[in-house]
């Protein structure tokens, strides 16, 4: 039997999380960006406004990436790790983060999309290791000061000199 883990977030990963997708967000120039796990369920959000309706965005993503995956699986490739739909006045960007958190962004056609997908990359790398696998016991991941330091000094640098 398969024993999916628990996605377990402490409030100091929750903090740098945030400060990530805001400056993602600002950089990026998105509308919304909001962290989901690949279950559909919305772990945090960075918007301009308020998403009406941010549970159906990510239900409906989580989805779309699963059936995404099933794709890449009949094309006998490894895994699609993004996915983009392209509308008449909003663009979907969604990348995989890991195997459970995917990271969905909304913007307008104002925004290149190449600019979404160049920040977007490089928060993803940042990202990642905040949410790296817990180990067999399932214990919460322990950021001490030294990895904060060195991740906000990541997070300064991935961004320095952007708009």
């Amino acid at each position: 039997m398969a024993r999916r883990k628990g996605l377990v977030i402490s409030d100091r990963q929750m903090r740098l999380v945030d400060e990530i997708l805001n400056k993602l967000r600002e950089v990026s120039g998105s509308r919304f960006i909001a962290l989901v796990s690949t279950s559909g369920q919305p772990i945090t959000t960075s918007a301009a406004e308020e998403h009406p309706d941010t549970l159906s965005l990510a239900s409906l993503a989580a989805g779309s990436f699963a059936a995404t995956q099933q794709l890449a699986e009949v094309l006998e490739e490894r895994e699609f790790t993004l996915l983009f739909h392209e509308g008449r006045e909003s663009n979907l960007h969604v990348a995989q983060v890991t195997d459970q958190v995917l990271l969905v962004i909304t913007f307008g056609r104002e925004t290149q999309v190449g600019k979404v997908r160049l920040y977007t990359g490089r928060a993803v790398e940042v990202l990642k290791p905040v949410f790296s696998a817990v180990d067999e016991e399932e214990e919460a991941l322990i950021i001490d000061d030294d990895y904060s330091l060195l991740a906000d000094e990541a997070i300064d640098d991935l961004f320095a000199g952007m708009e």
